[in-house]
């Protein structure tokens, strides 16, 4: 039964729910398989697994012939990537071709895209008495130089060592690549059972938008994932929630110049989409932009910041700031940032800072139709929350809400960690 969900069509097809949505104001289509395990100990192999998987299949052994493969699709690109959503670790493959009814001859590149991609995933040559040692090692050193790289810059070492601290005991603490030391130990095996327990015991999903024929894609799809593995899918546990507590900090110290603060905040988790709405619209008061206090008050009028700025993780219920300093300011400007928490909740805000806000999350909602790649991330985006809405219906949602409610979106919001990366001191000291 074809049903609707975010404004795609929605249905079950061979147990994997398949939302899609044909688009002939495009002369492309896209079609992405999403596969979610909890995050864990096995995240280096899942990190690692993407390149290994374009390094050939049973039938087209090595790069260069699934280069071929694809230029005979009329330059069809295979996008896999590995990636962390809050405390789930999410395995995605995405065909980007043109349409077949384009091209002469109309052949059925949908179709023919998917048995490729199927092909990937079911029979690459990692699975096939494994990867020339060649291959594996030069993989595996430059995925464990791309760890390593991120201490380079030190604004994501600062934002990974706070996240590693604040759910320290948490798999959030988990980095995306899972760990150095891990990617270096990794061989083969652990990398082919990666694979495996994500085909075979992933909560997938798949979103396909753009020039479809809408009597083509259930069909494709089922023949696409009759080529996988059996499936158990195994449900995903809720995101960790510690209870407030008293707030927790460390300083850490690296050859830099400029400190870099990071707050990190809880929010509750469990909570629908109005509440997300109004949570992000607190955050870009606080923190969105060249509009937001933090950039205003921290960094202009104070003159305590280099760079000032919120994220919110919605899967994991966080909101981090992120701020770039002098060591010695350190402490005023995290009295600062709570001050105009506090105030943003309070209500203590003009009109034309609410307006600004929500006129640019409003003008970003209005461009999402305009990319295939963009609603189809939406779409995906609104499965995994649960949210049932289109770009159009969030965007009415976000022109509904007024002054109070900024107060429930910084609701249950509390301080959980400081975490500072400063200076070497004049000793040496780390």
């Amino acid at each position: 039964m074809v049903e609707t969900f975010a404004g795609f069509r929605a249905a079950e097809v061979a147990g994997v729910p398949v939302l899609w949505q044909p688009d002939a104001r495009f002369k492309t289509f896209r079609v992405t398989l999403h596969a979610r395990r909890p995050l864990g100990a096995t995240a280096a192999a899942r990190s690692l697994l993407p390149a290994l998987l374009l390094q050939g299949t049973a039938r087209d052994p090595d790069r260069p012939a699934l280069a071929r493969r694809m230029e005979s699709l009329y330059g069809a690109a295979v996008l896999p990537l590995s990636e962390k959503q809050g405390e789930t670790h999410v395995l995605r493959f995405t065909l980007d071709s043109v349409a077949g009814h384009r091209v002469p001859g109309q052949p059925d590149l949908l179709g023919d895209g998917l048995a490729l991609l199927a092909d990937l995933l079911a029979r690459p040559r990692l699975a096939q008495g494994g990867l020339e040692a060649g291959s594996f090692e030069r993989e595996r050193r430059q995925a464990a130089d791309g760890a390593r790289a991120v201490f380079n810059n030190k604004g994501r070492w600062a934002a990974q060592r706070a996240l590693a601290l604040a759910c320290d005991g948490e798999p959030m603490a988990i980095p995306e690549h899972g760990d150095i030391d891990a990617i270096e130990a990794l061989t083969p095996a652990q990398c082919e059972a990666a694979r495996r327990d994500f085909l075979g015991r992933g909560s997938m999903f798949a979103v396909a938008y753009g020039d479809l024929r809408e009597d083509t894609v259930q069909p494709r799809v089922a023949n696409f994932l009759a080529e996988l593995p059996p499936r158990e899918t195994e449900p995903l546990p809720p995101p960790v929630e510690p209870a407030p507590r008293d707030r927790r900090a460390a300083v850490e110290r690296a050859h830099l110049q400029q400190s870099k603060l990071v707050l990190v905040f809880r929010l509750p988790t469990d909570v629908d989409a109005s509440t997300w709405a109004k949570r992000g619209l607190f955050c870009s008061m606080l923190g969105g932009g060249p509009h937001s206090r933090l950039f205003r008050e921290v960094r202009e009028k104070l003159s305590l910041a280099y760079y000032a700025h919120a994220t919110l993780d919605r899967h994991k219920g966080l909101l981090t700031i992120h701020i770039g300093l002098d060591e010695g300011a350190a402490e005023r400007v995290e009295e600062e940032v709570r001050r105009q928490v506090a105030q943003l909740a309070a209500g203590e805000f003009t009109d034309e800072e609410f307006a600004t806000a929500r006129l640019g999350i409003l003008s970003a909602l209005q461009a999402v139709d305009d990319s295939i790649g963009d609603r189809s991330e939406f779409t995906a985006r609104q499965w995994v929350l649960g949210h049932d809405r289109t770009p159009s219906q969030h965007a009415e949602l976000y022109a509904s809400l007024e002054r109070t409610t900024i107060a429930d979106g910084a609701a249950g919001l509390w301080l959980d960690y400081s975490y500072l990366l400063a200076p070497q001191t004049s000793e040496g000291s780390s």
